[in-house]
This record gives structure tokens, C-alpha cells and sequence, in this order.
């Protein structure tokens, strides 16, 4: 026991000083995740069906308007995002105290787009899914689509460079996209 020290950051037990133990550890804890996010996007797509379908259907209906959605919502949102950052920490400049009530509005400003990417991701993912579904003569259900197609998309943002610059960020938007037309239909 003397070999695990107890993470102050998150309750973690992590191995002290075996980077071997460490890889293996960061590794587990990276499947582990895998399957919560896939398990939450499948909880999301059983529970929300009618927004699960809508957002799908935003996707299925115009993928580029859903996509320039998308970009206009974390546009318009980050710029307030930066704009409320740089209001609560400009004291720092002038030596004074941060003003709380710019940074929480800042931090909810910044909250909303990815919530809203949320809300549509199960959407886009059973998207992706009956793409790949397609392919193999669509004999799956719909809870499995989603789950497949959650299950490439992060195996696909994985991927170096492309994934992380390219996968990562249109996946956000898309599914941010498809979150804001079922929100505001």
C-alpha cells in the first residue's frame, strides 16, 4: 500500500513512482471513460428519443446549415466567452481583486454551447451510426447505431493530429448545431 499515494485532486488512487504503472493506469482510466460517454450517449438517445430524433433528422435533413449553426452558436457565445474573461481578469493588470460576477457569467457563457453540443450529440452519433449501418445492410437497432456510431466517432477523434484538429472540432459543431435547431425549431 506504501506503493499508492491518494490524489488530492480526484479521489484517485495512482501508482507512485512505476511509469509503467502509470501508463497502464492512464490507460484503463481512458477505456474507463470510453465506456461512461458511451453508456451516457446511450442513456441520452433511450431517454430523449423525440430530441435524439430531431437532431438526426436536422443532421439527415441539411448537414451544412446544421454545421454553420453550429459555428455561428460557438462564434456568438465565444466571443461573449472572451469578452466576459477579459472584463474579470483585466484587474489582475491593475492589481485588484477578480470581479466574481463577470468570471460566473463567463463560465455559464462558456457552459451553454457544449451543453447544447451535448443535447445533440446522440443525435449526430445515431447519425454516424446509420451511415455505418448502412454499409452493412442496416440490420441493426437503433440503440445500436448510436452506440456504434459513438463508438467510431471517439476511435475516430483519437486519431492523432486529424482526429484531435479535424474530428474533434467538427463533431462539436455538427452536433452543437443539431442541438440549437431542435432547441429553437
Amino acid at each position: 500500500m506504501k506503493d499508492i499515494v491518494w490524489s488530492g485532486a480526484s479521489p484517485v488512487l495512482m501508482p507512485r513512482e512505476d511509469p509503467a504503472g502509470k501508463i497502464i493506469f492512464m490507460i484503463v482510466l481512458l477505456i474507463f471513460v470510453l465506456i461512461c460517454f458511451v453508456a451516457l450517449m446511450a442513456f441520452m438517445a433511450a431517454v430523449l428519443r423525440g430530441i435524439n430524433d430531431r437532431s438526426k433528422d436536422a443532421i439527415r435533413s441539411a448537414p451544412w446549415r446544421t454545421g454553420l449553426i453550429g459555428v455561428a452558436v460557438y462564434a456568438v457565445f465565444g466571443g461573449l466567452a472572451l469578452w466576459l474573461y477579459s472584463l474579470a481578469f483585466i484587474e489582475r493588470l491593475l492589481e485588484t481583486e477578480i470581479v466574481w460576477g463577470y468570471l460566473l457569467a463567463a463560465i455559464a457563457v462558456t457552459i451553454v454551447p457544449l451543453l447544447t453540443s451535448l443535447l445533440g450529440a446522440p443525435g449526430m452519433f445515431g447519425h454516424v451510426g446509420d451511415r455505418i449501418a448502412a454499409l452493412h445492410g442496416g440490420e441493426m437497432s437503433g440503440l445500436r447505431r448510436t452506440v456504434l456510431g459513438t463508438v467510431i466517432s471517439v476511435f475516430a477523434a483519437f486519431f492523432p493530429l486529424i482526429g484531435w484538429f479535424v474530428v474533434v472540432p467538427v463533431l462539436l459543431v455538427v452536433a452543437c448545431g443539431a442541438g440549437a435547431s431542435t432547441i429553437f425549431r
